[in-house]
């Protein structure tokens, strides 16, 4: 905190005007002092900032939580057969695992760590996306090519929509009226009517692989990564035109946009780095190297400043060959410093990652 403080004296009052500065110095302490004493709670608060990390462990069918401090395991929850990808609840109440080997998905209390329900999903049941509102479901299902749409309070399954060849994963826009779908199958991103349940578009070119989905906070732009052309496509919401394609890393795959909504971070799966996009410009500002290998799937902290990634290990899905990593874990990224703080071993084969705040 800066004051400026006015001293007024008359040249025949030398010991008033002393007095009247030693009482500035001591006003100015005392304002300093209460500056400092104000900022110490919300510095306090920065450092001790608490969330959870869950991480999807395919080879030994279980989650496990991680504190967002410590990076210790605090729980670990058995689940279904391949647990791929975890989602929440807008309220972070509920946690969706989706298991791939299972072909459903699993329901969690995200506050007791216990199971709710397994639902059935469709073959490979890959990922759940939900509405902002919290109330739908989107379940991927790429071993049958469909999409499937869930009341999210009943989980009551409402339709079953089929879309492009070996769909990923879907996002909303804001009001849940709309839904994106990357099919890595076909290079495509198809578009859902909601309400009608029905798809009503199919962008072409997206890219071989296409898997990992951001929209920008303003719904106008989205950002498909398609790792089997080691590029991501910016696609332009309201006319499907492609805005850029960009080479990247090695098989970009998974992604998400940074709390301001500035930036997207894409983790390249086969050169074990994270490239940062300008969600503006759709062009890499930097490179994270060296994160580890076989990266994965990506979640920042609450305040943005930490991002996790996956580091697969002796792989359950996907191609072996491709996908199987030597240090099975997650990797720790600061990332206003853009490098690499920790490392933490999971063993198995880590997939999918999600903060909980």
């Amino acid at each position: 905190m800066s004051r400026r403080f006015l001293i007024w004296s008359r040249p025949t009052e030398r010991g008033m005007n002393m007095t009247r500065r030693n009482g500035v110095v001591v006003a100015a302490a005392l304002g300093l002092l209460v500056a400092l004493t104000s900022c110490a709670p919300a510095q306090q608060a920065s450092s001790t900032l608490s969330y959870e990390v869950w991480v999807t462990n395919q080879r030994f069918d279980k989650v496990q939580i991680l504190d967002g401090q410590s990076l210790k395991i605090i729980a670990e929850i058995p689940v279904a057969s391949k647990p791929h990808n975890v989602t929440f609840s807008p309220d972070f109440k509920l946690a969706y695992i989706a298991s791939v080997g299972s072909n459903d998905f699993t329901v969690i209390d995200a506050v007791t760590k216990k199971v709710v329900k397994a639902v059935p999903g469709g073959k490979t049941c890959h990922h759940v996306a939900v509405s902002a509102d919290g109330k739908w479901l989107l379940v991927s299902n790429p071993g049958e090519h469909t999409v499937m749409l869930y009341d999210a309070k009943s989980l009551e399954r409402l339709a079953t929509i089929e879309v492009g060849k070996n769909p990923a994963m879907a996002v909303f826009t804001k009001d849940g009226q709309t839904a994106y779908v990357s099919n890595g199958g076909d290079a495509t991103l198809s578009v859902i009517d909601v309400k009608n349940r029905k798809v009503v578009g199919s962008i072409p070119n997206i890219g071989k692989g296409a898997m990992g989905l951001v929209m920008s906070t303003d719904g106008v732009r989205v950002l498909v990564t398609g790792g089997g052309e080691n590029k991501y496509t910016l696609v332009e919401t309201a006319t499907g035109k492609i805005l850029i394609d960009v080479v990247s890393g090695k098989e970009a795959h998974g992604a998400v946009l940074t709390p301001d909504g500035k930036f997207a971070l894409v983790p390249n799966r086969q050169s074990g780095d994270v490239s940062i996009v300008d969600m503006g410009t759709g062009k890499i500002v930097d490179t994270v190297a060296n994160v580890g290998d076989k990266t994965d799937i990506i979640d920042l902290s609450p305040d943005g400043k930490r991002a996790f990634v996956t580091l697969r290990g002796e792989a359950v899905t996907g191609d072996p060959a491709m996908t199987t990593g030597k240090e099975p874990g997650v990797s720790v990224i600061d990332v206003p410093g853009r490098k690499v703080v920790t490392k933490i071993s999971l063993g198995g084969d880590p997939h999918g990652i999600a903060v909980r705040p």
